[in-house]
């Protein structure tokens, strides 16, 4: 009895890690597409906010999904043991990429502004060693703080927010999807910024973040990982300002 009681939920937990797993890698080949078929320019390239924001957009879907799957997948276990919590997941995922979608818009608009100043590359990064060395050392600094601590127990632990009540309704589970984002975001949009270090299309340097993003959620000793990526940001980015 209880084995067949367990069926529909690996089911549906498999069939949501198989939505969750397509939406990443179709993210990842729309970006090295992207990235592929950009030409080499060695002038101003001109800014297309649009582009842009979908860009952004997609890089939020490629880089945050991963280390959000095990908050998303609580679901399957913990919501209503009926019909009416199917969508419940989905939806959490959907408040979760919404506030992703107001970062991105927030790194547009600072692309944007950052282009027209004249202080970014062909590459879509800083030009010069020393504001991208203060990047990263604000960055870096950002990693030992209280807010950087904080925001990112919730994100690692969002069943706290269970505990608090269960989104047993779609309005409910979108606006929980959307607290865990804006808590992924307080804690991880210094290190989103950095995308402005290495390049805004820099596959290489989209990896790295991801994996330090993925690293802080996953790792046991959270604060002792956050704390000394923090030390290595200072580092490098100390090295570029005086170098």
């Amino acid at each position: 009895m209880l084995a067949f009681s367990l069926q529909p939920l690996r089911h549906e937990r498999a069939v949501l890690i198989g939505c969750l797993t397509l939406a990443i890698v179709l993210s990842w080949w729309f970006l090295i597409r992207m990235a592929g078929g950009m030409p080499a320019m060695e002038g101003p390239m001109p800014f297309r906010p649009w582009a842009t924001l979908s860009m952004w957009m997609v890089m939020m879907v490629g880089m945050m999904l991963p280390g959000a799957a095990p908050g998303i997948l609580m679901f399957v276990a913990a919501r209503p043991q009926d019909n009416t919590g199917a969508t419940l997941p989905y939806l959490f995922t959907l408040g979760y990429l919404l506030a992703w979608a107001g970062y991105a818009a927030l790194a547009t608009t600072t692309q944007w502004g950052l282009h027209a100043l004249g202080l970014l590359t062909p590459a879509q990064a800083l030009e010069g060693n020393v504001l991208a060395g203060l990047l990263l050392v604000a960055a870096g600094a950002f990693q030992w703080t209280p807010w950087k601590h904080a925001c990112l127990r919730r994100c690692r632990s969002p069943l706290g927010m269970v505990a608090e009540g269960f989104p047993q309704t779609p309005h409910r589970a979108v606006g929980g999807g959307f607290l865990l984002g804006l808590y992924c975001a307080g804690c991880c949009w210094v290190l989103m910024a950095l995308m402005f270090v290495g390049g805004v299309m820099s596959l290489a340097w989209m990896a790295l973040i991801t994996l330090i993003i993925l690293l802080e959620k996953v790792i046991a000793p959270w604060r002792q990982l956050a704390n000394g990526f923090g030390l290595a940001l200072v580092a490098v980015g100390g090295w570029l300002v005086l170098m």
